[in-house]
């Protein structure tokens, strides 16, 4: 999870001193990505200044749980890139299984687990949660990953993009 503050980047190309007090996110991103850049499989391509297209973002942020090829589950470790904003990612349907955070296992002293169900998360600066989505009883359909912050499911005030990404139809019977 991670966000752009526009004002802030172009400062810094100027040269200019940045005042880290005034940054304030705009743009939000699963994976270097705002929705629906994040249901896209492939690379996202620009076109660098000599004019040729590069990818500049390979990695996808959909996620796919495929039943039929015997997939029940998906393991997800979820980092919170941002300084400016507290995030909450939440599910409706997929129950979320907790299961470390800060790339600790919640475990007690004595090798007991201390995971935990939940559909909601909330992670600040420099956070990590390692959850585990659990398709195994969810009938076949599209299920969300987002963003439960209203302001992280648009791009700079506009009333489309933001944080939130799909698993665009679970395959195979539940």
């Amino acid at each position: 999870m991670m966000g752009f503050d526009p004002n802030f980047h172009y400062v810094g190309m100027t040269f200019n001193p940045e005042a880290f007090a005034d940054m304030k996110d705009k743009y939000f991103m699963l994976s270097g990505r705002g929705y629906p850049d994040t249901v896209n499989q492939g690379p996202i391509t620009t076109t660098a200044a000599d004019g040729v297209r590069r990818p500049s973002q390979p990695l996808p942020s959909l996620i796919q749980i495929n039943r039929t090829a015997g997939q029940t589950r998906a393991l997800l470790r979820i980092s919170d890139l941002s300084v400016t904003e507290f995030t909450t990612l939440g599910t409706v349907g997929i129950p979320m299984t907790v299961i470390a955070q800060n790339a600790r296992l919640l475990r007690d002293m004595a090798g007991n687990n201390l995971y935990y169900d939940t559909n909601s998360i909330t992670l600040g600066g420099g956070e990590s949660a390692d959850v585990i989505l659990d398709a195994s009883n969810v009938p076949n359909g599209t299920y969300y990953l987002y963003s439960t912050n209203l302001d992280h499911l648009s791009n700079d005030a506009e009333n489309f993009g933001g944080m939130m990404t799909e698993d665009p139809g679970l395959l195979g019977s539940p």
